[in-house]
């Protein structure tokens, strides 16, 4: 599936509305009041976003711009620590400040870990989802998710650049190393490449069909979050299947194949509406591109943040302009930290690929 601009732009529109999911869920969790605003309900499902969409513009991009396996890896490097990095950083500093145990209760601060080395150094090499490795980033929960997809970059770019018979014995290497509970999340992400390869054979959808879609893939994310289905099938299958809880952020695995489905046709649906949406869009896509640049660091800075301001100013009054209030400094501050992570990713790039250079000369040269 080709990415034309008016594409882009939604799938920026679709990056930023995840953040901002993940964001507007937190902060009602951590006693700031945002259960008033629908999209704070869809907290999970905007990881389940990330993970298509990942999958989408990783495969496109690789296989259109004809990438070397160097410029792959400094690629998915230089994104991954030019934000993770920063974020460690960010979560330990706030972590060591926070008052002792006996002044705080664990629901006031609920991502908080006693800071260790094991954690900063494993969530450096992306292994706390990694089988049963109790590590976690303290004061920030939502780290979980990036050690998922840092494997599926390494999966996929191991598939695509080693050639051979050496491919499915390292692939399996890696997927042994990355773990059951990642592994079984694979396919959502796999479903984006998939729709990034093979996009362009599936149907062409009229106008008005393309919207019924559009409209049903929506409604049917929607119904699983409010009825709760979700939550029901993850606990019958934690009843019934012996370590099921194992899986860790991976026990939605059913629903989640099926939001996963529902994105595919999302997106599908839309690359076959009207001339007029896809125009609009288009008019839109600077402003949607700024909003997606600091997605990226909205989603990794934001907990610390909101589990600081939980604790110090907790809307117990159920204040609808406090919670907007707080909500647009997040948003600001996050914007601003952003020139300093993910939009340096010109210069965390040129110093991975010199990293590689200068590892494939010393190779060359022995």
């Amino acid at each position: 599936m080709k990415l034309t601009p008016a594409i882009s732009a939604y799938l920026d529109f679709m990056r930023f509305t995840a953040a901002l999911a993940v964001l507007l869920g937190h902060m009602e969790q951590d006693g700031l009041y945002m259960a008033w605003m629908p999209l704070s309900w869809f907290s999970h499902e905007a990881v389940v976003v990330f993970f298509v969409m990942s999958g989408f513009i990783i495969c496109s991009t690789t296989l259109h711009k004809g990438r070397s396996w160097t410029d792959y890896v400094a690629a998915r490097a230089a994104r991954m620590y030019s934000v993770a990095v920063p974020a460690i950083v960010f979560s330990v500093c706030l972590a060591w400040l926070v008052p002792s145990q006996t002044q705080v209760s664990d629901a006031t601060f609920s991502n908080l870990r006693p800071i260790a080395v094991w954690d900063m150094v494993s969530s450096l090499l992306f292994l706390n989802e990694s089988w049963l490795n109790p590590a976690a980033l303290t004061l920030n929960g939502p780290y979980w998710s990036l050690c998922y997809e840092v494997w599926y970059y390494v999966l996929f770019g191991a598939f695509f650049f080693v050639r051979g018979r050496m491919r499915w014995p390292v692939l399996v290497c890696l997927a042994a190393v990355a773990g059951p509970a990642i592994i079984v999340l694979l396919p959502v992400w796999a479903a984006g490449a998939w729709l990034a390869r093979y996009g362009h054979k599936l149907p062409v959808l009229g106008p008005g069909l393309a919207a019924l879609l559009w409209a049903a893939s929506v409604a049917l994310v929607v119904g699983i979050n409010v009825t709760d289905f979700d939550v029901a099938v993850r606990s019958v299958l934690k009843l019934w299947v012996p370590g099921f809880w194992r899986l860790e952020g991976s026990q939605r695995l059913v629903t989640d194949y099926v939001v996963g489905v529902c994105l595919l046709a999302h997106i599908h649906a839309f690359t076959h509406l009207g001339p007029s949406v896809h125009r609009w869009f288009e008019r839109q896509q600077e402003l949607l591109k700024v909003w997606a640049g600091f997605s990226f660091t909205l989603y990794l800075f934001h907990r610390p943040m909101t589990q600081w301001l939980g604790y110090l100013w907790p809307n117990e009054q159920h204040s609808v302009l406090l919670s907007i209030l707080i909500a647009s400094a997040i948003l600001v501050i996050c914007y601003s930290l952003s020139f300093v992570t993910e939009r340096r990713l010109s210069v965390w790039r040129s110093f991975f690929y010199l990293i590689l250079c200068r590892i494939g000369c010393e190779r060359t040269s022995r």
